[in-house]
């Protein structure tokens, strides 16, 4: 290539760099964007699935309440109180005590 048409293809390519490369500012600030939604979304998701974790121990911890279990068991289960010398006590080498 001769100097003076590389002179004339200098500007063109100093053009091409600058929108290229103004180009490339915008796709990062574009992709930069996309993420810091696709973050919000996942966090969205997280504080929605962390409540309703929450919920289901809150369901379960009244569920299975003492009282609850023993109202259970005697409606369904024919659950009957124990009474005087019914219990068996296990304690070291005996495995049965007299009551």
């Amino acid at each position: 290539m001769s100097r003076r048409h590389w002179h004339e293809v200098l500007p063109f390519l100093s053009v091409l760099i600058l929108v290229s490369t103004l180009f490339g500012l915008v796709l990062l600030k574009m992709e930069v964007r996309r993420m810091g939604y696709s973050v919000l979304k996942s966090t969205q998701e997280y504080r929605k699935l962390k409540d309703h974790q929450r919920m289901l121990s809150m369901e379960y911890a009244r569920v299975t309440r003492p009282e609850v279990v023993r109202r259970f068991a005697v409606s369904h289960l024919t659950l009957n109180d124990a009474r005087n010398g019914q219990i068996i006590q296990l304690a070291g080498q005996k495995l049965a005590l007299p009551q």
